[in-house]
């Protein structure tokens, strides 16, 4: 539990206070005074003056304002009333120019997505591209082109087009860049080699899912901190052998005999750099999406290890381009999800508020600090587009009346006070819908 607090109020905290300074600074740089930085919203447990701005930390941690000088028309509740007429003109928000306002507004979402893009580029200049070994191939699913080509099961592939393939991420490269919708893809099949007619275009339309999908082999990868597997003494790099009399020897295999056992006693074997061990692991039970069944649920065993990959070291230039990329993929994501939404088209159960972020900060950290960055960086995209939204009080409704002034149409300032307090009222009221989901999410399911 401590750690779930430690790691939620880490996330919540760092993105806040990124969000916040890209305000205090935007604003600060084009002269509009700040009256106060907050981190937290409702009463205020803590305030102090520097650089002429009161910095205070508040009772509720899922929030925080900069209050800046000639915004409102009033002071905010619980704020001491600073006589506008004891600051210069030149420094009221507004009385500044529509770039100088626009700038200020804009740069709280905008320092989220810095925050993303260096956290993402930083993982990936420090720990390096994720490499799948081996080219094993699962079952294609019937249909697939693959299926169609005769794949089977446990194929390796050794070549595309005459190019050699070492791993996965060499396959994927080579399917992206092949030309054409003919392929000739080599594999090894128990010790003979196949020459297998692939017919799929990486740029085609109306055409057959490809189908080829990665079989890892029964390495261990990343062992979460404190699971079954932690706890047997199991560590990155072990082969699983056998589990509970089955040999094993893909790490599907693996999942198979785990998923089936929630709390059941399992005999385990695993090779060591060349040294047999032995013992014993009990699943943890875990509650998951039944495919089967729609919105259901099933109970399946877990001992919570990941599949064995490799690092490639990369170049700064590759690491802003990938971790970029990675950014630009997580808001294609949340534009989407974003647009199901507002159309009444996604899934309710997809939505989470603070005690779910607080859930999955906890959970990612058991994973390692990077893993909580990794979240970081994608909750921060999220926060950056969620801001943007056209609503009252956020930075988006905020961009949507300054908008409105540079075209020249007139916004009666009682209405715009009507429609923010609408806006807060809304948000206040999903957030509080949110807030009873993810008590019953995580607390009663």
């Amino acid at each position: 539990m401590i750690s779930i607090l430690v790691a939620g109020f880490f996330t919540i905290s760092l993105i806040i206070i990124v969000h916040e300074l890209g305000h205090y600074l935007a604003a600060r740089a084009v002269g509009i005074h700040v009256h106060r930085f907050s981190l937290g919203m409702g009463p205020i447990l803590l305030r102090w003056n520097a650089f002429s701005t009161e910095w205070a930390i508040s009772l509720l941690p899922f929030g925080g304002y900069v209050k800046m000088a000639g915004m409102e028309a009033a002071p905010m509740e619980g704020e001491a009333v600073v006589e506008e007429s004891t600051i210069p003109p030149e420094a009221l928000f507004r009385n500044k120019g529509l770039p100088q306002r626009f700038f200020a507004i804009i740069a709280g979402p905008l320092a989220n997505l810095i925050l993303a893009i260096l956290l993402s580029v930083g993982l990936l200049w420090h720990g390096g591209e994720p490499i799948y070994p081996g080219s094993f191939i699962d079952t294609p699913p019937p249909g697939t082109a693959a299926a169609v080509a005769g794949a089977e099961r446990g194929d390796s592939v050794l070549s595309l087009d005459g190019e050699a393939v070492v791993n996965w991420n060499g396959l994927d490269e080579l399917l992206r860049s092949a030309s054409g919708s003919e392929h000739t893809m080599l594999i090894d099949r128990n010790g003979t080699e196949l020459a297998l007619s692939l017919v799929w275009n990486f740029e085609g339309e109306d055409q057959p899912e490809l189908g080829l999908r990665p079989l890892l082999d029964n390495r261990v990868g990343k062992v979460l901190r404190g699971g079954p597997a932690a706890k047997l003494g199991l560590e990155r790099g072990d082969r699983i052998v056998e589990i509970a009399g089955n040999s094993i020897e893909y790490y599907d295999d693996i999942a198979v005999v785990v998923n089936a056992n929630p709390g059941n006693a399992l005999d385990i074997i695993w090779e060591r750099t060349g040294n047999r061990m032995e013992g014993q692991v009990t699943p943890e039970a875990a509650d998951v999406p039944d495919a089967e069944n729609g919105d259901q649920l099933k109970t399946v065993g877990r001992i919570f290890f990941e599949p064995y990959i490799e690092q490639r070291p990369v170049s700064f230039g590759e690491a802003l381009a990938g971790g970029t990329g990675q950014v630009i993929y997580t808001a294609q994501l949340t534009i989407g999800w974003l647009a199901k939404m507002v159309t009444f088209r996604g899934d309710r159960e997809s939505v989470g508020g603070p005690i779910l972020i607080f859930k999955t900060a906890g959970e990612m950290m058991r994973w390692g600090f990077g893993r909580l960055l990794i979240f970081i960086a994608f909750f921060s995209t999220q926060l950056c587009l969620l801001n943007l939204l056209p609503i009252p009080v956020l930075d988006g409704g905020h961009l949507v009346f300054l908008s409105l002034e540079a075209l020249k149409i007139p916004v009666n300032e009682n209405w715009r006070l009507r429609l923010t307090m609408v806006g807060m009222f809304f948000l206040l009221g999903l957030m509080a819908l949110i807030v009873l989901k993810d008590i019953g999410t995580v607390f009663f399911r």
